[in-house]
């Protein structure tokens, strides 16, 4: 989808339910809501309390969207049934049916993980518009947890597999959608040498953590083999969790290595975090994925017991006063330290 058409899709949902004008603020009972940096929990609760619905969610986000996407860049596509979706899930609420933590709450994809209603083109030219025969696990998950997965995320291409030294992939670039942006600098670098598109601040790659950082949506799906959940998550200020390989299925991801390749959430809170990972997870070992069966899944599928708010307490906090193979001088000391490789 080009940038002028997820623009088209999101001004698109907001004009056909006649938001355009109020931007979707006003929940049940003509209270605001605002979705900006709002967690999970939050959600959940204005959910269950009747002071907002999902469709009100969606079209909060698609505002969002529709505002700052142009700048940020942060979407490969968004939904075309995102509000279809999210008006089912506020119909099976209504009914007393809700499916888990992340039900009728909006979520995003990286555009490496299969989805049979959205094209999967790992950000490149040759698989523009090529639609899967099957989704990923980690989506079937998502959907069977009430999730709404509002859009597909930018990301390096390929996951950062195509191009290396010399002439390394630029992180969140992609030949399909270009750069992605930093929410927190959304600039282009002006420097002489670096003035050929590139962002003024990185955004870390390959998966993206944009659209969170910007309240696009509540949380999202990274993918990694080495940092790439990590190093954006770092970037744009989020929590990223690398699970342990075989914690979530990898079947329905492009691949790049079976020996490190694993999804896992990213999200602006330690607690968001965990419910994405419960979800993703699912029931039990994916028949299509032989490492799921290595990890025994937490009780209920639920990792928010094991938060503590005094987890950090007590705990050293190390500060790097230099890269990994440069030489320093530590406090209170006169030579230098460290070994600089040749």
């Amino acid at each position: 989808m080009t940038r002028a058409g997820i623009l088209t899709v999101a001004l698109a949902a907001l004009l056909a339910t006649g938001c355009a004008g109020r931007l979707a603020t006003a929940g049940r009972g003509g209270q605001p809501f605002n979705v900006v940096e709002t967690g999970i929990p939050e959600l959940q609760k204005a959910l269950a309390d009747g002071r907002v619905t999902s469709r009100q969610l969606v079209l909060e986000y698609l505002t969002r969207i529709a505002l700052y996407e142009d700048q940020l860049k942060a979407i490969i596509i968004v939904n075309p049934r995102v509000l279809e979706e999210a008006g089912a899930l506020d119909r099976e609420r209504r009914q007393g049916r809700v499916r888990g933590p992340l039900h009728g709450i909006p979520v995003a994809l990286k555009d490496n993980i299969h989805t049979t209603d959205m094209p999967t083109t790992g950000g490149a030219v040759a698989f523009e518009g090529f639609r899967p025969s099957y989704e990923a696990t980690l989506t079937r998950h998502l959907r069977a947890g009430g999730a709404i997965i509002i859009a597909k995320t930018v990301l390096t291409e390929l996951a950062n597999w195509v191009a290396g030294a010399p002439t390394p992939m630029p992180a969140n670039y992609s030949g399909l959608a270009g750069y992605g942006f930093n929410p927190y600098d959304p600039r282009r670098d002006p420097r002489a040498g670096n003035d050929d598109g590139r962002v003024a601040l990185a955004t870390g790659g390959s998966s993206s953590g944009i659209g969170t950082a910007a309240s696009f949506w509540a949380a999202n799906v990274g993918t990694e083999t080495s940092g790439s959940i990590l190093s954006p998550a770092n970037q744009t200020m989020l929590v990223g969790i690398k699970p342990t390989v075989g914690r979530i299925s990898r079947y329905g991801i492009i691949p790049i290595t079976a020996d490190q390749d694993t999804a896992g959430p990213m999200a602006r809170t330690v607690t968001d975090a965990a419910f994405l990972l419960g979800v993703l997870e699912g029931n039990g070992p994916d028949p299509n994925d032989p490492a799921t069966g290595r990890c025994p899944l937490p009780r209920d599928r639920d990792y928010t017991p094991h938060l503590k708010r005094d987890g950090l307490k007590g705990a050293r906090i190390g500060i790097p006063r230099a890269f990994f193979y440069d030489k320093t001088t530590p406090p209170g000391e006169t030579t230098a330290r460290g070994v600089v490789l040749s």
